[in-house]
């Protein structure tokens, strides 16, 4: 029961904290756009969306976090053959690399308050999909168990992906006609 109850709070906050880092990144898209707009809007836009993210980080996006850590931990603590299971050594990096991407999306919210951001929309949109990365691959680690399983989930997202972008440039070639 309790290797249950640590796993149920590890999904609830990695679920939690991946949609907590999915929407901050998108916020900061919207400010970098709003930095654009003529200062009226400017004035009222990136105010509120600092407000929002902050909110965002500060009651989701980092408790979910350490609920994530707090539940995962729990459940290695119950592991009997830890050090035979590779796995979960890879993920540990991977999950590194999240912790990371966490950081370095705190600094993004924190420079944008500040007025010191030099992200464009366009850079925000791509930085946004490291989050994704990062998703696929834990998550198809964590299911198969195999190092291998990396490769094909973030292969068939990347192929997916080159897939939208060449279909969304045709279409609006085509629409532009």
């Amino acid at each position: 029961m309790p290797y249950l109850l640590a796993k149920a709070l590890h999904i609830v906050g990695f679920i939690s904290w991946f949609a907590g880092i999915f929407y901050i990144v998108r916020l900061f898209v919207y400010h970098a756009e709003a930095g654009e707009r003529p200062e009226a809007e400017r004035a009222i836009l990136q105010p509120q969306l600092e407000l929002m993210a902050g909110r965002l980080w500060k009651i989701i996006t980092v408790p979910a976090a350490v609920l994530t850590f707090i539940g995962g931990l729990s459940m290695v603590v119950q592991l009997e053959n830890f050090g035979a299971q590779t796995w979960l050594h890879i993920k540990f990096v991977l999950l590194a690399g999240l912790l990371g991407y966490h950081l370095w999306c705190g600094k993004i919210r924190r420079d944008q308050a500040a007025g010191k951001s030099t992200w464009t929309s366009k850079k925000l949109r791509v930085f946004n999909e490291g989050g994704t990365m990062f998703m696929v691959a834990i998550v198809f680690l964590a299911v198969f168990k195999s190092a291998i399983s990396i490769a094909w989930g973030v292969g068939g997202l990347l192929t997916l992906g080159i897939g939208l972008m060449v279909g969304i440039r045709g279409y609006r070639k085509l629409r532009e006609r």
